[in-house]
């Protein structure tokens, strides 16, 4: 499952693109650039709670948390800005 989302970045719109992805926890989102499929941001499913929520919430609703996450926390202009994949837990 892929969704597809804007946001500024350096005063331009930048396409982005938000998924699940397998990892060494149940779930994470991984979020890339739309056009190159660049790496940003990983969240994982971590400790009790966080995989709990991940196993039983609606895959939409992860990837839409995830972004939302990412976007308050400015992991994705962190991302831009040093080359660093961010990661942060969902």
């Amino acid at each position: 499952m892929i969704q597809n989302f804007e946001q500024m970045i350096g005063g331009k719109v930048t396409q982005l693109c938000a998924s699940l992805g397998e990892g060494p926890t149940p779930h994470r989102v991984i979020i890339s650039l739309a056009d190159s499929a660049k790496t940003l941001v990983v969240l994982d499913a971590s400790g009790f709670l966080g995989t709990l929520k991940a196993e039983i919430e609606d895959p939409e609703k992860l990837i839409a948390d995830a972004i939302a996450k990412a976007c308050n926390e400015g992991l994705i202009e962190r991302a831009v800005d040093t080359g660093a994949i961010q990661e942060a837990s969902l």
